[in-house]
């Protein structure tokens, strides 16, 4: 008989990041690495359906993304292939059903959260007594391993809205400030290219120089409000330089047509713009103007973290 769970995780976009190796790939290195960094959890994400047969050893891990069962979903693999290890499973036959409800590698935090929603169905599926950190772990880990992404699972494991990592790590050791958010505020995004995050990871100059950009981009939001989170990821757009002239015209069309702030999704070519609600389609209308090809969409913040659902 199979066991089955359904769980979601919120969407997440970083304005601005440092990385933290944490020295290595061990499970105590791979605690101590991440991300200290800003954004945004959006109220769209990803929803996992799974079915786990435990009565029967089965050829493995079977991933279908938005209809596509071919497709490599690597991070979401590893991530409830090291949760199967942990629990001393073995091979079973799981298969997962993801819906994945924003651009994949556009700087939506896809993975993070495809490998979070993952894990989180596949044990509440096995009712582990692992605690909610020491699920997302694996999710965070798989992150890393898989050069997807760093420090986004330790956010939204936890937490909706808005903040700044201060200090990075595992789910339960990075700590999170929050950002109040005002009512009435909302991301519209401009996605229109996909970038090469490992790239950017993998290159020590590049890694320094995202360092240096982000430690400044955490000083300038440490004081909790939005528009110090707005400021500092502006600012780490700027000095970063990775946009093409259609991401830094997206950016100027936003701000031009009332928004509180904008700048490009860390890391994709792809824009988000924060503004108040009445501002929303005036902003949206604004950035398909200047670029026709781009994918505008109007998101709420996430109004909490990953979760089971039903």
């Amino acid at each position: 008989m199979a066991l089955t769970a359904k769980a979601f995780a919120p969407a997440a976009i970083s304005n601005f990041f440092a990385i933290y190796y944490g020295g290595g790939s061990s499970p105590d290195n791979l605690r101590l690495a991440g991300a200290t960094g800003g954004g945004f959890a959006l109220s769209s994400g990803v929803v996992t359906s799974a079915w786990v047969d435990r009565d029967e050893a089965g050829p493995g891990i079977s991933i279908t993304v938005n209809g596509d069962p071919a497709y490599e979903a690597t991070t979401t693999k590893t991530a409830v292939k090291l949760l199967l290890q942990a629990l001393g499973e073995g091979e079973r036959r799981i298969d997962l059903v993801q819906t994945v409800d924003v651009p994949i590698g556009y700087g939506f935090g896809a993975s993070a959260a495809s490998a979070l929603s993952g894990v989180v169905a596949v044990a509440s599926a096995l009712s582990t007594k692992l605690d909610r950190e020491g699920v997302a772990y694996f999710a965070h880990a798989a992150d890393i391993l898989c050069r997807t992404g760093l420090g986004t699972v330790s956010v939204i494991y936890k937490h909706g809205g808005a903040g700044v990592i201060v200090s990075p790590g595992a789910p339960g050791l990075a700590k999170v400030l929050p950002v109040k958010v005002p009512k009435g505020v909302r991301v519209v995004t401009a996605s229109l290219a996909p970038y090469g995050k490992a790239s950017l990871l993998s290159s020590p100059e590049m890694a320094k120089r995202v360092s240096i950009l982000g430690a400044e981009s955490v000083r300038i939001a440490s004081d909790g409000t939005l528009e110090s989170l707005l400021r500092a990821g502006e600012a780490f757009s700027e000095g970063l330089h990775i946009g093409s002239p259609q991401v830094r015209r997206l950016a100027g069309a936003a701000k031009s047509a009332g928004a509180l702030g904008a700048s490009q999704n860390m890391v994709g070519q792809a824009v988000h713009a924060v503004v108040w609600e009445s501002d929303a389609e005036r902003v949206a209308s604004a950035m398909r103007e200047v670029e026709p090809s781009a994918a505008v969409r109007v998101h709420r913040l996430a109004p909490g973290p990953a979760r089971t659902l039903g």
